[in-house]
């Protein structure tokens, strides 16, 4: 029977008798590690459920005859598979919904952050050399390419809802470095995020009524201050008559709405076929409802701006400490793409959004309405 009957049963629990062995760890890593280097296209082909997992069992098989090893194949193939596809040491941490991210800096020392709070946890890789091994393997399995040459990778894994940033030598001169960002399997509604803290009943009602009256916004902060998580919960207040795209590097928003229509950058190698700007612009031809950045990081900014202004529903999120700060950022990554007067791109942008959330600590800091009124434009607060 195959150990694989969806692409994450791939864990197994059981502890062999085999384990008992002090070798059985070491080959299983080896194993792991010759496979990664041999064929890492299987893996991300067996992880997204496109191949059989007895064709990766039989290369396991394999390895073994080639290199004469003397051991239990049938719980050699349980452990590599085990290593393979869960996520080791860290797999605890993966499953813990009260955990938001994890961060590994060096191969001995982590520290994760709990309900917006961090603390070092006692969790240690054997060496440098099999945290690399660690790092390569979950940067591959998730379609990604990591190598000397492009020592720097981020992937998605939609699965356990994980975004993940690795880099290794050269360019990560102290040693590998892993950092994953994790988002909630039961994502929080509104009403969750009065009982955590977020906001208020009065924010609350604020919110709601932007949702009902067709507003459009974006919201800011900080990284890991809550704005995905706030994103996430007003697009599931959308009425389900409006057609909404939603636009993302990386798989991060997992909405369940029937209205939403998700598409991802998709990267083929180490290059990107399309882009985020590219995302939107298409989307215009689409007869929609409202467009959904995830995070705005460049020129897409711009088809941000000019979606909002020809009167659809925008929204997205933005790193800035400030609402003034959001629209300085969206200037600066206009500007260098649009031959129009500060000026003109600051009334575009005053137009183009009617609210600016800003959190910060996990907490909705304000909610900012953009007003114009002849040759003025300026933010009222609103709570």
């Amino acid at each position: 029977m195959s150990l694989v009957t969806t692409h994450h049963s791939l864990v197994v629990n059981e502890v062999p008798s085999v384990f008992r062995e002090e070798h059985l760890g070491d080959l299983t890593t080896k194993i792991t590690f010759q496979l990664v280097q041999k064929n890492p296209r299987l893996i991300a082909e067996v992880e997204a459920g496109n191949i059989s997992d007895e064709v990766l069992k039989t290369e396991i098989v394999q390895l073994v005859d080639e290199f004469n090893l003397c051991c239990d194949r049938d719980e050699l193939i349980r452990n590599v598979m085990n290593y393979m596809f869960g996520y080791g040491i860290l797999q605890a941490l993966i499953e813990d919904d009260e955990v938001s991210d994890i961060d590994v800096p060096r191969y001995n020392y982590c520290i994760v952050k709990r309900q917006g709070v961090k603390e070092v946890v006692e969790i240690s890789f054997v060496n440098e050399q099999d945290f690399e091994r660690f790092c390569k393997l979950i940067i591959i399995r998730n379609g990604g390419v990591i190598n000397e040459n492009d020592a720097h990778a981020r992937v998605s894994d939609s699965y356990y809802r994980l975004r993940i940033n690795v880099t290794i030598p050269p360019r990560s001169v102290t040693g590998p470095s892993l950092c994953i960002r994790k988002h909630r399997q039961s994502p929080y509604s509104l009403d969750d995020l009065v009982r955590v803290g977020m906001m208020d009943g009065l924010t609350k009602d604020h919110l709601e009524r932007i949702m009902a009256s067709s507003s459009r916004f974006i919201i800011c902060g900080k990284g890991a201050s809550g704005k995905t998580t706030l994103l996430r919960a007003l697009l599931e207040r959308t009425d389900r008559m409006e057609r909404i795209l939603v636009c993302e590097k990386d798989m991060e928003l997992h909405l369940e709405g029937v209205n939403f229509i998700v598409q991802r950058i998709k990267k083929s190698g180490s290059q990107f076929e399309n882009s985020l700007k590219q995302l939107i612009a298409d989307g215009l031809t689409m007869s929609l409802d409202g467009y959904c950045i995830g995070e705005i990081i460049g020129d897409e900014a711009w088809e941000f701006v000019k979606a909002g202004h020809t009167d659809h529903r925008v929204f997205g999120t933005i790193h800035a400490n400030s609402p003034k700060d959001v629209i300085q950022r969206l200037l600066m990554l206009i500007e260098p793409v649009v031959a129009l007067s500060e000026s003109r791109l600051e009334r575009l942008i005053f137009e183009s959004m009617d609210y600016i959330i800003h959190l910060e600590n996990f907490r909705v800091a304000d909610i900012c309405q953009l007003k114009v009124e002849g040759d003025g434009r300026w933010l009222q607060s609103i709570v």
